[in-house]
């Protein structure tokens, strides 16, 4: 029932990004889903250790299939959203081990704003390397740095 629900919910962002094209364009809500579903998933075997690469791969494996639904309805080449949100999946549940950091929400919004500024990157360097298609660098830039201050409410309120 749990994976029917994040489905839906992972549905719903990717529809909402498509379709809202002016605020599409200013935030990413299929990023910041990958990123709470890698905070949820996140579970604790006892005090001082967390469930091993199970957590990292499940994680890792959302974020792909986020990032193949964002590339499918794009209408570009199948390949850079997989891998940009399968990056952040893979490191949301790392992040917030008490090892790395504890969770506060000072770090949970510099983490989704470092999160936003890595999509944009592997995502546009991605498409850059792979299709040869040039893009103006400063406002990708500015694009970029948008998108992560409009996400860091959502670091803020989003724990783990």
């Amino acid at each position: 029932m749990r994976f029917l629900i994040w489905i839906l919910f992972t549905a719903l962002a990717v529809l909402v990004q498509s379709q809202l094209s002016s605020v599409g364009d200013f935030f990413s809500a299929p990023l910041v889903l990958v990123y709470f579903f890698g905070l949820k998933s996140r579970q604790k075997v006892s005090v001082f250790e967390y469930s091993g690469s199970k957590v990292e791969v499940s994680s890792f494996l959302f974020g792909a299939f986020v990032g193949l639904m964002e590339d499918a309805l794009s209408g570009a080449i199948i390949g850079p959203g997989m891998l940009s949100k399968g990056l952040v999946g893979f490191l949301s549940p790392m992040v917030f081990t008490d090892v790395v950091f504890r969770w506060t929400p000072l770090w949970g919004g510099i983490t989704i704003v470092v999160f936003s500024l890595l999509d944009g990157a592997v995502t546009a360097g991605s498409r850059v390397f792979f299709t040869g298609v040039h893009l103006g660098g400063m406002t990708l830039i500015q694009l970029f740095l948008i998108r992560a201050f409009v996400s860091v409410p959502f670091g803020i309120v989003l724990k783990p």
